[in-house]
């Protein structure tokens, strides 16, 4: 745990010194996530959305949901991702393995997956 915090404390300061950076949004996100605390790690990305968005917050954003079997909220938020960040292909890979891979298997879920994979 006293490592935790330490790392918590050296994010704190990066994000006084780069309240803006992407990557310091996704390293706390990440402590988060790795020690059990995806509630936490929900914040700081939902933070990450609003302070610096980029296509990987988007996409570490639906990957959290994803991980945690919240496959709607994950696809809610890959759809938000391609409407701002419409070239990022990783987007649309991870669309249609959550429709082809995570939901049930069905017709209207794989049809669903094949529009991820041809757009």
């Amino acid at each position: 745990a006293g490592n935790v915090n330490g790392a918590r404390e050296v994010l704190t300061e990066a994000f006084a010194a780069n309240p803006d950076s992407e990557q310091v949004w996704l390293a706390a996100a990440k402590l988060e996530w790795e020690t059990g605390e995806p509630k936490r790690a929900r914040v700081l990305l939902q933070r990450a959305r609003d302070r610096a968005p980029s296509a990987r917050v988007y996409m570490k954003s639906a990957l959290l949901e994803r991980e945690n079997k919240q496959y709607e909220d994950a696809l809610n938020l890959i759809e938000e991702g391609i409407s701002k960040y419409s070239n990022y292909p990783k987007l649309y890979m991870m669309g249609g393995q959550i429709c082809s891979e995570d939901l049930t298997r069905d017709k209207q879920n794989l049809e669903r997956a094949r529009k991820f994979y041809q757009r």
